[in-house]
């Protein structure tokens, strides 16, 4: 293998194929990235077994292909040293089957590479009715749910998103029993057959990272899989196995208290109150709501504590309070888009819903906390 290529292009292509390399990997050579260079151009694929990326660089964009081949090149190196190379042109000559030399005109390194022999064989099917969402929607998507999965092994469903298609409706959803994230967006093509899986969280965080376009990317779905693919990366993870619970019927209907108000005074105020919350695992925050004022505060014993009012408009006047965490108000809060949200509230130990005045298709729900 013997190639000379722009320093930024296989910089990108390795700053994303690197996120599929596990920290915690018990096959050594997994710890690698694939090399295979051949007449067509340069692919790049990294794997932990659970998660694994592709990234074809055609063949118009590398300077020069003398000779083609494979190499698994380790990945803790790899990434640096190209970044830190001097020059915008990198060469690649592979010096045995185990050895490469990566070099400019005025360095080089010769690294130990892994036997391309013991590399794992890894299938990238494609489903014969693959399911098309452009790219800038399905970022979105991920980026307005995903915060809310589980860290918690415990119920390993929770650490993941569910994704359910039936018909042309896409319905997203992610909880961790506390808070919940629901997110619908309609597609353009219809689905014959019903989909109803569960993403790892920590792959599809991944995935959101690397979305950056408007591009078509293309879902192939499969029982115990998903592979997304999109411009030259195919992306491929595992699903979890099982059901994820049903929470419709976590999401109320209807409500004693539709409040309006601004979503940066209310932000801005709770990020504030937080300061002084007792518990930062928690951050216990407590509102007053009372006709037209909200207020809110909190406490810490050793420390003081802190008031802030602030205007909304609620349908009902009778006096209401309630506490909840502020880190998950605030992470819920983030990514609404509107200027103006509604809090929808029955009483001090229900569901708090959380929704854009004129986005309909997100819903946000957290509990409250008793603090008594």
């Amino acid at each position: 293998m013997k190639f000379v290529i722009d320093k930024n292009i296989l910089l990108e292509a390795l700053a994303n194929v690197t996120r599929a390399i596990g920290t915690r990997t018990t096959i050594p050579i997994l710890n690698g990235i694939k090399f295979d260079l051949n007449e067509q151009g340069l692919s790049l694929l990294a794997s932990d077994s659970e998660l694994t990326i592709k990234i074809t660089i055609p063949e118009k964009d590398i300077k020069n292909i003398e000779n083609t081949g494979s190499m698994i090149i380790q990945s803790k190196y790899i990434l640096e040293i190209i970044r830190k190379m001097p020059s915008d042109v990198i060469y690649f000559e592979a010096i045995d089957s185990n050895k490469i030399k990566i070099y400019t005109d005025n360095n080089e390194y010769n690294l130990n590479c892994y036997d391309t022999e013991d590399y794992p064989h890894i299938s990238l099917e494609e489903s014969k009715e693959p399911i098309t969402i452009k790219g800038t929607i399905l970022k979105e998507i991920i980026n307005e749910t995903v915060y809310a999965v589980s860290n918690q092994e415990v119920r390993p469903l929770l650490t993941g998103v569910n994704f359910k298609i039936t018909g042309d409706m896409l319905e997203c959803i992610a909880t961790d029993s506390y808070r919940l994230a629901k997110k619908n967006v309609k597609l353009e093509t219809m689905v014959n057959n019903a989909i109803n899986i569960v993403i790892p969280g920590k792959s599809i965080n991944e995935l959101e990272k690397m979305l950056i376009t408007d591009d078509e990317v293309i879902m192939h779905i499969f029982t115990n899989k998903i592979l997304f693919q999109y411009k030259n990366i195919q992306f491929q993870t595992n699903l979890l196995s099982g059901t994820y619970p049903d929470t419709n019927h976590f999401i109320p209907s209807e409500f004693a208290y539709i409040i309006n108000l601004d979503l940066k005074s209310f932000n801005d105020a709770v990020d504030r109150a937080s300061l002084l919350a007792q518990s930062k695992d928690k951050n216990i925050v407590r509102v007053l709501i009372d006709d037209k004022i909200m207020t809110i505060s909190s406490s810490a014993s050793e420390i003081g504590k802190t008031e802030e009012k602030i205007k909304i408009d609620c349908s009902n006047k009778e006096k209401l309070e309630i506490a909840f965490s502020s880190r998950y108000m605030l992470e819920a809060l983030k990514v609404i888009k509107d200027d103006n949200i509604l809090l929808l509230i029955n009483s001090d130990d229900k569901p708090i819903l959380i929704k854009s005045v004129k986005d309909e298709s997100l819903i946000e729900l957290i509990l409250p906390v008793k603090t008594y």
